[in-house]
């Protein structure tokens, strides 16, 4: 089996739907299948980082502009000419120029064709910024492409039943398959958690993960826990990024809240280990890969309700679901701090949980499965 993933960036900065790639590719392998990648151009980091996974070919192309209105025409072209040489071609994203045209590129040239849609079919997406765009970008572009698809692939069921109030019919052609746990550096914190109590978010700076009310939540947490100190960790725009430190600076003028900037690698394997809790507060998580990650290094986490794996967290007693206000949030990170069985549980079974559900090899089957149905039913014309 050979597939050709197409993604619109494989930029790891981009957060988690980006960092899941190379999650697939290797659970992609462990199943048995070749796979190759196309992309804009990014770092040899990067591609490296693919290749590491699994990934034989990583073709890359010049690509225009950035965010929603990157593109690619080389790539596009590309892919219109080389996807009869693989059995599937899996498009991750929607509402982007590079995803929306090579997913089109790849139903013209007959090849089975899966899409990965980043949970952008919620009413959430359709509702906020350029809505009335999104709608009309929707239905000239991507409802034909999604109505064509073999497959289409959601990372939990919540997406896919946000997805349901488009009427696309998707029947047998909806797929679960979350993304694959990669375990990351071994790190031992030097840092003793319980002489400064650590509350870490990790993740892009966007209005989607609600960090406002995150540093508003925090004068709650700094009256109950006065050392306790807060890392927020990731990037966004200059000007965003601006705001949130003015405004954390309002709140903790003291220092108790520091912006030690992009952490990969071994800075966010450090900075997991040496985590007290992990903080995802977010409007709307089509995943959290984050979360995961915490839990597998012994972290507990605190989300918000519409952290999609809060069904995960709560089935297994790893954490606090906070419900939407910066008092209820808060008290989960306080709630959590202090509860020291939370903290041993999480320690001694987080791991052994997600690589039970979440290993590259439970979900390359999940894959497989889903290439094999994709392969089968060919795209609607």
């Amino acid at each position: 089996m050979k597939i050709l993933h197409v993604a619109p960036s494989i930029e790891r900065a981009y957060g988690g739907p980006t960092q899941s790639l190379a999650g697939y590719i290797s659970a992609s392998r462990s199943a048995g299948a070749d796979v190759d990648v196309a992309a804009p151009f990014s770092s040899h980091n990067e591609i490296e980082a693919l290749q590491q996974a699994g990934a034989g070919r990583v073709e890359t192309f010049k690509g225009y502009g950035s965010g929603s209105s990157a593109a690619s025409p080389a790539l596009v072209k590309w892919v219109r000419e080389s996807a009869r040489m693989y059995d599937a071609v899996h498009v991750h994203g929607l509402f982007n120029f590079i995803s929306t045209f090579a997913a089109r590129a790849a139903v013209a040239a007959g090849s089975p064709l899966i899409v990965r849609p980043f949970g952008t079919l919620s009413r959430y997406t359709f509702s906020h910024r350029r809505s009335g765009l999104k709608r009309t970008w929707f239905e000239k572009l991507e409802r034909p492409n999604l109505i064509r698809a073999a497959a289409v692939h959601f990372t939990t069921v919540t997406e896919r039943e946000e997805a349901e109030w488009h009427g696309l019919d998707l029947g047998a052609r909806a797929h679960v398959v979350p993304p694959p746990f990669i375990p990351a550096a071994e790190v031992q914190s030097t840092a003793p958690k319980d002489r400064m109590p650590t509350v870490l978010f990790l993740g892009r700076f966007h209005p989607v993960k609600n960090l406002e009310m995150l540093i508003e939540a925090w004068s709650t947490v700094s009256r109950e826990i006065p050392n306790a100190r807060l890392e927020i960790a990731g990037e966004g725009s200059a000007a965003y990024t601006e705001k949130l430190k003015r405004r954390a600076f309002a709140a903790a003028p003291h220092g108790r809240v520091v912006f030690p900037g992009f952490l990969s690698g071994v800075a966010k394997a450090s900075a997991l280990a040496a985590a007290s809790v992990l903080v995802l507060p977010s409007l709307h998580e089509n995943f959290g890969m984050v979360v995961i990650e915490a839990i597998a290094a012994g972290v507990p986490v605190v989300v918000s309700q519409h952290v999609q794996l809060r069904d995960f967290v709560g089935a297994n007693d790893l954490g606090v679901v906070a419900s939407d206000s910066a008092d209820s949030l808060g008290a989960g990170i306080v709630s959590a701090l202090r509860d020291s069985m939370l903290q041993e549980r999480v320690r001694r079974t987080g791991r052994e949980l997600v690589e039970r559900t979440y290993s590259p090899i439970v979900i390359g089957k999940q894959l497989e499965a889903m290439y094999l149905s994709a392969m089968q039913r060919p795209n609607r014309q």
